[in-house]
């Protein structure tokens, strides 16, 4: 029993750096799809506005704040009067 248990957490501690990874590249990647520009400044005043956060520039936001814009900016990028999504 306790041999099945060290194999799983071993197990476990060898998966954990590739979710993470997983993770990283994911985020990389809806980043990159994305052009920023005024256009997309409106929609990231729309995102705070919506979720009645206080008005911030991006450059200020954090690194969860940014991967949660995205989400919802995918889902949203048919609102879009502008051509700035891909």
């Amino acid at each position: 029993m306790i041999r099945v248990l060290g194999l799983m957490v071993l197990g476990f501690g060898l998966l954990a750096p590739t979710a993470v990874s997983l993770s990283a590249a994911q985020e990389h990647h809806d980043q990159m799809k994305h052009e920023w520009n005024d256009g997309e400044n409106e929609s990231w005043r729309r995102y705070l506005k919506e979720r009645h956060r206080k008005d911030h520039d991006w450059e200020h936001a954090s690194k969860k704040e940014r991967s949660d814009y995205w989400k919802w900016r995918d889902r949203h990028h048919d609102d879009d009067h502008h051509d700035n999504h891909r």
